[in-house]
């Protein structure tokens, strides 16, 4: 080994050491951390990068985090060594293993602490050259088979102490995470598929009754199961590295797909499916290109579990609810059309259809839409507001809204951003502008509403005060809906001059206190704006309860 490649084994041993300390005491201070967890750092990547203008202008570099498209975790210095003056030989065969050989021990004996490495690690080499197609890499991969050990007995015992165990013993929250990678990692849980399977609906049905932790473990393991396809299962099929729209490789250059392994990535698409259509879609797609006749069957017919097609004089109905949508064909624009339709849709929603569906509408012409700015015109919301023509369906939309009404649970009539709304909304918005005994109904809606992801129904006091005379008994309900606004809502237009009345401006403070101070700041300004109006109403206000003391 020559002088220089002494000299550039030693420079990255001490940029190594300097850099793994100081994450080594970041570690000890975070304090109680997942037995779950080997530890956190399971790569390290050396490197070189050529200068701009310089092959030999560049910089070293020294990764112990995986980096991310959008950024650099790279450690980088000036290296006294010039690496354009090194033989690929020396790199691969003098310097690279012997860095390798300190990385390995300081790996295998835990150097910086029993939480700091993971029980397995990449070690990756990445030169860039002069010539773009002479980069120098390498890589290895090590398993620490001692720690490996003792995390699938964590693994096990966790399983029996937190899983199979009666209440009121389940996992802590920050063990949700951890567990769910570990549920799919096949060196700590080398099982089969319908294991791995029946191993997550266990842990559903244990964490069903704890709805805090039950949201948690599904949303880790939506997070896991898709971490798991598009890292380790899709990158021998797919072609170009898009795991966005999943074009598959030809057959001949691509793997002949492991039955279990396709399995496992059908029923992520399932899992994933009930946040992201797109995704599973997608997989489903993949999967069944791959051979698959389950996603095939769910592509075509949906699970088998609901009422796939319903035939009536005035419709034509089918439902897939693997990928949550609805068709419908009517007859005509007659009121047994709709009757007929709402009915199907309402009896898929009681046998566990998602609410968060996309409709198809055909044989329709009548394109009646709310008089509420910025909702979407959609398929589903023509549907609706065409039904709602029909003074005798508005039980029949009730009772649909009732079903469909779900926190957080938004409708697939649009990609997802200012247009969407909550399941249910357009019912409840144009059954509330029909008649005041919806007007329950709508206080409901309002109280589920998710204000912070929602504001396309923002527009709607403004039709609720142009279809209703604003008096007294209307204050109450015009507050809640006005509270169930969006976080970015802006003063409705022409609403403070209503309460230049004397007794609607007194019934609006009266209903004002029965308001944490914040929602009242907000309310306040959502009706009279900042400055003067608002001032306005506060001396008006003030003048009243002095003429009647």
């Amino acid at each position: 080994m020559n002088e220089a490649v002494t000299l550039l084994l030693t420079e990255c041993w001490a940029q190594l050491e300097q850099i793994c300390r100081r994450e080594q005491q970041r570690l000890e201070e975070i304090g109680e951390r997942s037995k779950l967890q080997a530890g956190p750092h399971d790569y390290i990547r050396f490197g070189y990068r050529k200068g701009k203008f310089s092959s030999s202008a560049g910089l070293m570099f020294v990764e112990i985090d995986r980096p991310f498209s959008w950024s650099d975790s790279a450690y980088t210095w000036e290296s006294e060594v010039d690496l354009t003056e090194l033989t690929d030989e020396q790199l691969l065969y003098e310097w690279w293993p012997a860095l390798g050989q300190r990385v390995r021990a300081a790996f295998e004996a835990d150097h910086y602490g029993d939480h700091f490495f993971d029980y397995r690690l990449e070690f990756r080499l990445w030169i860039e050259r002069e010539q773009v197609k002479d980069h120098l890499e390498a890589q290895e991969n090590w398993i620490n088979q001692f720690k490996l050990e003792q995390l699938q007995r964590v693994f096990q015992q966790f399983i029996a102490d937190k899983i199979a165990s009666p209440l009121p013993h389940y996992p802590a929250q920050n063990d949700l995470f951890f567990y769910s990678r570990l549920v799919l990692n096949a060196d700590v849980n080398p099982v089969s598929t319908a294991e791995r399977i029946q191993l997550c609906e266990q842990t559903d049905r244990k964490l069903g009754v704890i709805p805090k932790l039950f949201a948690e473990w599904k949303r880790s393991l939506r997070m896991g199961l898709k971490f798991w396809a598009q890292e380790q299962f899709l990158p021998p099929y797919v072609a170009d590295d898009d795991m966005y729209h999943l074009p598959l490789k030809p057959a001949n250059q691509r793997p002949q797909p492991d039955e279990q392994q396709l399995e496992l990535f059908v029923y992520a698409a399932l899992r994933i499916g009930g946040e992201d259509t797109y995704t599973r879609q997608k997989f489903l797609e993949c999967a069944a290109q791959l051979g698959s006749q389950q996603a095939i069957q769910f592509l075509k017919e949906g699970s088998g579990q609901i009422e796939s097609k319903r035939k009536t004089p005035h419709l034509l109905g089918q439902a897939n609810d693997i990928l949550q949508t609805i068709q419908l064909k009517l007859t005509g624009d007659t009121v047994d059309s709709y009757r007929d339709s709402l009915q199907y849709i309402c009896d898929l929603l009681q046998h566990g259809f998602p609410v968060e569906y996309t409709l198809k509408l055909s044989g329709s012409k009548i394109k009646c839409f709310l008089p509420v700015r910025a909702l979407a015109r959609s398929a589903l919301h023509r549907f609706f507001a065409n039904a709602l023509q029909y003074r005798e369906l508005h039980p029949l939309l009730e009772h649909y809204a009732r079903l469909a009404m779900k926190e957080f649970a938004f409708y697939n009539d649009v990609e997802p951003g200012e247009k969407s709304v909550m399941t249910g909304t357009y019912a409840v918005l144009g059954l509330a502008l029909q008649d005041q005994q919806y007007f329950p109904l709508l206080i409901d809606y309002m109280r589920l509403v998710d204000t912070e992801h929602q504001s396309a129904h923002d527009g709607f006091v403004t039709a609720f005060i142009d279809t209703y005379p604003l008096a007294s008994e209307l204050v109450p309900v015009l507050l809640i809906t006005l509270a169930g606004s969006g976080q970015s809502a802006k003063p409705v237009k022409g609403l403070a001059d209503y309460f230049e009345q004397p007794e609607l401006a007194v019934e609006l403070d009266r209903q004002l206190q029965q308001y944490e101070s914040y929602e009242r700041e907000q309310l306040l300004y959502l009706i009279f704006g900042k400055g003067n109006k608002q001032n306005k109403y506060a001396k008006f206000v003030e003048q009243l309860r002095s003429e009647q003391s």
